[in-house]
């Protein structure tokens, strides 16, 4: 296995990445990291991947933001608007009321309000469809493999990008169905139970989903908390589950990838 770093041109510039990839691949696997930012979490994925005979790219969604977004300070951030629902994180008022209410550091603010910066937000999409494209042009069955913030942005992936061949999202956001229109290629959707900031957009995801006659396949692990699949977070690991959702990625990347 070669592994290492690469870049790929993007709408903002250059977007570094880290890559993983076998003797022979099958297929590329664009890996889309968590809101914890490429932590080595997402380079053993990548290495993991690779091992199953495809390359991995893992890109950089934070590189503007190095020194800024870094996984204790997204932690403090992601603690003090907790209680907001999705929707109202992207009301940069609301997240300002509920750290300040908390006493958090001006630093703390920027990194919450970078995080949930819509121009922020789309840049991230655009990068991660940059990497799509840079796969594709030397694999060209690809697909998306995200975690929680980036598993949001592999399903948003598949509406704007025609020629993915599969889409996996760990415990992310669902596009909304305008967005599900857009989507060709199939999905597996794992999701955890205790997860009711995402879990509550599921219903109508899966409705979307069964009107528009997209392949979906979704699966919800029991008693299993939002990023049950990251061993290096012990608070919310789970072990049996994180090992059946890798059986089960495996079987999804084996039967879409090398068809």
């Amino acid at each position: 296995m070669e592994q290492g770093h690469l870049s790929f041109e993007s709408t903002g510039g250059r977007v570094p990445a880290f890559f993983a990839k076998p003797a022979s691949p099958a297929g590329s696997v664009v890996v889309l990291h968590e809101v914890w930012g490429l932590v080595p979490h997402i380079e053993d994925v990548c290495k993991r991947v690779s091992k199953l005979g495809f390359t991995a790219v893992a890109p950089d969604l934070y590189w503007k933001h190095n020194e800024l977004l870094v996984p204790e300070k997204i932690r403090a951030a992601m603690e003090g608007v907790w209680n907001l629902s999705l929707l109202e994180r992207r009301d940069i008022n609301r997240v300002r009321e509920a750290l300040a209410k908390k006493g958090l550091s001006h630093e703390i603010m920027q990194v919450a309000t970078t995080l949930y910066n819509q121009d922020f937000r789309d840049q991230m999409l655009d990068d991660a469809v940059a990497c799509v494209k840079y796969s594709y042009e030397r694999t060209p069955r690809v697909a998306t493999l995200g975690f929680c913030l980036g598993g949001g942005i592999s399903a948003r992936v598949a509406t704007k990008f025609s020629q993915l061949t599969a889409c996996i999202v760990f415990y992310g956001e669902p596009p909304d169905t305008l967005g599900v229109q857009k989507i060709r290629a199939p999905i597996l959707a794992i999701h955890a139970e205790q997860d009711e900031i995402i879990n509550s957009k599921i219903p109508e995801f899966v409705q979307s989903v069964l009107a528009s006659g997209k392949d979906l396949t979704l699966k919800v692990y029991p008693a299993t908390r939002h990023g049950f699949f990251n061993d290096s977070n012990r608070e919310t690991y789970n072990g049996a589950a994180a090992e059946d959702a890798w059986e089960l990625t495996k079987w999804f990347l084996s039967r879409k990838l090398r068809q």
